[in-house]
């Protein structure tokens, strides 16, 4: 969830703000309350999907760090892609407004591409529904595996986690080197959780079951 806020966020930009002409937006500069009560309502919502893909699946003896970590991204990529679904939408909505009509007003600028392309917004909605879908299911599902006390599906579960820890190291590299955006930082700060994460769904070797002595 945390690494791919940044990307998500562009591409919510592309959709609502993709030209020079703008067809919606606040009357007024939206103050610091209404985003913190949108942001408080965007985590929830994660928490929530998360709470809904991780507790009918964990089992003693089954990783709940990892698979809390795992279902929260899950969460995550599910509201960002309806949130970048619904200003696609609401741009596509906005390309031609009658005539008479009062200009929308909305959280977010949203506008209409140069040349009025409504193509561009219906490729923003498939693209974010394909890609979005596709992690949503992966990380689902390897939150639902280290939950669990299989040693395979823990092994997917933990490879799906080093991939990510690989990303975020190589994040500090590229924060070494002077790259300071908020896509190479976000990723370097999750480091810690990814490793701790990666650890706690790591298999663990079963005990030998022992008779006591008759």
């Amino acid at each position: 969830m945390i690494r791919r806020a940044p990307l998500l966020i562009v591409l919510v930009a592309l959709g609502g703000c993709a030209d020079r002409g703008r067809s919606s937006g606040p009357a007024t500069p939206v103050d610091t309350a209404t985003w913190a009560a949108v942001t408080v309502a965007i985590v929830l919502a994660g928490a929530v999907l998360a709470a809904l893909i991780v507790l009918p699946a964990l089992r003693p003896g089954g990783s709940a760090v990892g698979s809390w970590v795992l279902g929260l991204q899950a969460g995550g990529v599910a509201v960002a892609s309806a949130i970048i679904i619904g200003a696609a939408i609401r741009s596509d909505q906005l390309l031609d407004p009658p005539p008479d009509a009062q200009q929308a007003a909305s959280i977010l600028s949203l506008s209409g591409i140069d040349g009025r392309d409504s193509g561009f917004f219906t490729l923003i909605v498939i693209v974010t529904l394909v890609v979005g879908g596709l992690l949503v299911a992966l990380f689902a599902l390897a939150a639902r595996f280290a939950a669990d006390t299989d040693t395979i599906e823990r092994w997917l579960a933990t490879g799906l986690l080093g991939v990510e820890v690989l990303g975020s190291v190589a994040a500090w590299v590229l924060l070494a080197f002077g790259f300071r955006h908020a896509g190479f930082v976000l990723p370097a700060l999750a480091l810690p959780i990814l490793v701790i994460a990666t650890f706690a769904a790591w298999p663990r070797v079963p005990e030998p079951i022992t008779t006591p002595p008759h």
